[in-house]
């Protein structure tokens, strides 16, 4: 990358960030904050160095607002659990949980350099098809090791994903595991909550419905949700209020991934839509089961260790475009793209929810 950043970037130091307290100089378990890196919607990341070792972290520290909620508490105390019970290269190393001296809890954390992925898409649009198949490759290694301890996450999204850079190469890091299995443990009254337990963009028709029976086929359409944006700059299911992005995810399909960039092959097109499926027992039964498909889709071997460490030059050298080319049942995907527009089958299209 260009211009790695921390965290998201290093934001200015004020005396009160919103309703978050400025924490630089203060004593936050064994570590000193010595800078603001970045805010969420309920919490602040600092960067912070142990007072012994002087080793560096990220801490993450629960706002006031939030940490008088139960459920932000909560959701705060399972992130911290989870993450610290995976042990996965692709998945974020928790170091430690506590409390401020004022009672904030708060997660020390490895200390990334890079940008989420949902920065690098706004910086970058669509994403080249090597880089795609390193990113969603490495999300599906990361899926399998959760999904195998029995955990799902719930809220995988681009600003859930932070891109790395390791030895000249993109490498994906899994944050924020807060949702999992906090809808079941509090129970459905947290189902008005949804922009909370799981972002609207990227849920699953089920968690949208406020289901309880979510499992990892959920996280798969997360997954499906991310592949269509990295490779064609959109989210799958977009709308300007949150009862509209919902409706749109049980109702609606998107528009065909490669209608919108034709440097990806149109059998991509059926990949992205099984893992979208309303349907939760005709997606994809795993991520790497999806990440399988989508490299078939592209041409090359379903190996996806390999292509999710592997260099990046050599998937680009690998990658057979000469057979994006090969034209699709309907004739050349211009003709077909027009003859869809033309039968209204370019643009989302309302189906009975399943």
């Amino acid at each position: 990358m260009s211009h790695p950043t921390v965290w998201g970037g290093r934001l200015p130091s004020v005396t009160m960030i919103g309703w978050m307290r400025n924490r630089i100089g203060e004593r936050i378990g064994a570590w000193v904050a010595t800078a603001h890196l970045a805010d969420g919607a309920m919490s602040s990341v600092y960067e912070a160095r142990h007072f012994q070792t002087r080793a560096l972290v990220a801490i993450k520290v629960l706002g006031h607002g939030a940490a008088r909620d139960p459920v932000a508490r909560e959701r705060f105390v399972r992130e911290y659990e989870t993450a610290k019970s995976l042990r996965d290269p692709h998945i974020v190393e928790v170091i430690d949980f506590g409390e401020t001296a004022d009672g904030a809890p708060f997660i020390a954390m490895e200390l990334l350099e890079g940008e989420t992925l949902a920065s690098l898409l706004r910086r970058e649009g669509p994403i080249c098809p090597a880089r795609t198949v390193r990113i969603i490759c490495q999300l599906a290694l990361a899926l399998r090791h959760a999904h195998s301890e029995g955990v799902i996450h719930r809220d995988l999204k681009p600003g859930n994903v932070f891109v790395c850079e390791m030895s000249g190469e993109e490498h994906i890091r899994v944050l924020d595991f807060g949702s999992v299995k906090l809808q079941l443990s509090i129970g459905p009254k947290l189902t008005a909550f949804g922009t909370t337990l799981g972002s609207p963009c990227y849920m699953s028709p089920e968690q949208a419905l406020g289901r309880l029976d979510v499992d990892p086929r959920s996280d798969v359409f997360s997954l499906a949700a991310i592949l269509y944006e990295v490779a064609t700059g959109e989210m799958a299911f977009a709308g300007g209020t949150v009862g509209e992005v919902l409706a749109k995810i049980i109702e609606t399909e998107p528009t065909a991934l490669s209608d919108l960039n034709p440097d990806y092959p149109w059998r991509l097109d059926d990949v992205v839509r099984r893992g979208l499926r309303k349907d939760k027992s005709v997606r994809f039964a795993s991520a790497i089961e999806l990440a399988e498909a989508m490299l078939r889709a592209l041409g090359l071997p379903a190996e996806v260790e390999r292509w999710a460490h592997g260099p990046l030059d050599d998937i680009e050298r690998l990658l057979p475009l000469s057979r994006f080319s090969a034209e699709p049942p309907g004739g050349p995907p211009g003709l077909r793209r027009a003859a869809a527009g033309e039968r209204g089958l370019g643009r989302p299209t309302t189906i009975p929810p399943k």
